[in-house]
């Protein structure tokens, strides 16, 4: 009698130890809750699914609009800096030609060689830092 005593205190004692825990977590990205979540949205607000969508729809509409106008922005910024650039060059190599001419051709070198390495440098550093720009977006699109 002993021994079923003291197994039925060792089941007791198992029992108030032993303790079972169930989590369950959902997760979702993107601008809608998967169709399960807007049906619950619904029940509980009516019409409010369709608000949740026409929110989305307004949200894709906006940036997008934002991304056109930051790219028309940059296209245009960057006429204006070829332009400007061209001007600038054209004006630096006709005052070295000047100067040689009618002054020092040392300074009008001078002027030619520095007006020519400044255009070069320019386009180096553009054509480096879009180069970085490539492989950082490729590299968070790979994340």
């Amino acid at each position: 009698m002993n021994n079923s005593l003291q197994k039925n205190n060792q089941n007791e004692h198992l029992d108030q130890n032993a303790r079972m825990t169930i989590q369950q977590a959902e997760f979702f990205s993107g601008p809608l809750p998967p169709p399960e979540i807007l049906k619950r949205f619904n029940d509980i607000v009516p019409g409010s699914a369709e608000r949740i969508i026409k929110m989305a729809e307004a949200q894709f509409e906006h940036r997008t609009d934002l991304e056109k106008k930051v790219i028309n922005s940059d296209i245009s910024r960057s006429k204006w800096g070829q332009i400007l650039g061209f001007i600038i060059a054209i004006a630096g190599l006709i005052v070295a030609a000047l100067i040689s001419i009618y002054g020092s051709q040392l300074a009008g070198g001078i002027i030619g060689v520095g007006t020519l390495a400044s255009l070069v440098g320019v386009f180096m550093y553009g054509s480096k830092t879009r180069v970085k720009e490539r492989e950082e977006k490729s590299q968070k699109n790979l994340k």
